[in-house]
């Protein structure tokens, strides 16, 4: 069957499974294991009132760049994962689980205050931002951000770029609207940090649709030549990210060899929400390699596909913890990929990726 002829059975089922997702919290955690972590944050959400007080951002547009401070608590869990061959696999990263606590703004001078300031929790130097994807609100987007940092062991300030989603499994065009409306304020972010935040090594990670908004943001809205001269953007790594396929061959993956960015990219061939994507937008996205893995120039490809996954198999980043070690190693350590463990080489056509078993 085509994917013209399967689209509308695809959206049908994509919305059914994603109104019955479930939350990520698998138990109650004991509040002496309870400690809570901080992370800054931008976003171009519009504010609204909490309903529990404190600051809160919905899904409506605002008019311009909001900072500030979010507190998440995190627990560890337990948690264990097979690899292909149905053994357990080691786990190098330590398993937690996050529910959002509250948001504090800052002013622009404050946020950047923050971010360099030694009494806080990480070193300024050393930035992770995460650009979540789509259906995402703004606490949810602020626990994944917090699961990351914590699980690999980020030792840097972890920062958060939260774009205005409907967070409705029925406003995927609009969020896709949306992010070009929201990509010219995430370059004007990506350039205050480069240029005011004094860091020198910037690691950016972006997920889904959040992967589209970077890239354009990035190659587009600031250009390779002031991105060059930046030389602080230490790597930039992709998770299941929907991206047509031919723009990011033609324009991104060009730019990114022009500029030298090391660059990953996630993919998985069970990923129901890209090959519903996919089938939505006419054309194949990057991260789905339901079809075939794809390769691309001066770019490690990692295919996903074997891991621990969520009912739709988009959201492995935080589901399994084969991805979350190999970030460990790609980020904190520095670890190359031909001497990350749990990586297969494979060959397609004379071109290399990779397959985390």
């Amino acid at each position: 069957m085509s994917r013209k002829m399967l689209r509308p059975f695809l959206v049908i089922l994509l919305l059914a499974m994603l109104q019955g997702c479930a939350s990520l919290v698998a138990e109650t955690p004991s509040p002496r294991t309870i400690y809570p972590v901080q992370l800054l944050y931008a976003t171009d959400r519009a504010p609204q009132e909490s309903e529990t007080g404190g600051t809160d951002y919905g899904s409506k547009r605002g008019r311009k760049i909001h900072y500030g401070i979010a507190t998440i608590n995190v627990w560890p869990i337990e948690y264990e994962e097979e690899d292909s061959e149905g053994e357990a696999r080691p786990i190098l990263s330590q398993p937690v689980d996050t529910a959002f606590a509250q948001a504090q703004k800052l002013g622009r001078e404050q946020f950047f205050q923050r971010l360099q300031d030694p009494a806080y929790a990480g070193r300024g130097e050393q930035v992770m931002l995460f650009v979540h994807g789509f259906k995402r609100n703004f606490k949810a987007a602020a626990e994944h951000a917090a699961l990351i940092a914590e699980s690999i062991g980020f030792a840097g300030r972890m920062v958060l770029w939260s774009w205005p989603s409907l967070d409705n499994p029925a406003g995927y065009l609009t969020d896709r609207t949306t992010l070009l409306w929201s990509q010219k304020h995430l370059a004007r972010f990506v350039t205050e940090l480069a240029q005011q935040g004094k860091i020198e090594r910037l690691v950016l990670v972006a997920h889904s649709l959040g992967a589209q908004a970077l890239t354009h943001a990035l190659f587009e809205e600031i250009g390779t030549d002031q991105l060059a001269a930046w030389n602080v953007i230490e790597q930039l790594v992709l998770l299941a990210p929907d991206i047509d396929l031919g723009i990011f061959r033609r324009d991104i993956v060009p730019a990114i060899n022009q500029i030298g960015i090391p660059t990953t990219v996630y993919a998985s061939a069970t990923d129901l929400a890209l090959i519903t994507s996919s089938s939505l937008n006419g054309y194949p996205r990057a991260g789905d390699s339901s079809e075939k893995v794809y390769t691309f120039p001066g770019v490690d490809t990692i295919d996903a596909t074997r891991v621990k996954q969520s009912f739709l198999g988009h959201s492995y980043y935080r589901r399994s913890y084969a991805v979350i070690d190999d970030l460990r190693l790609l980020i904190v350590n520095k670890q190359p990929i031909g001497q990350r463990p749990g990586l297969i080489q494979k060959r397609q056509k004379g071109n290399i990726y990779w397959k985390l078993n």
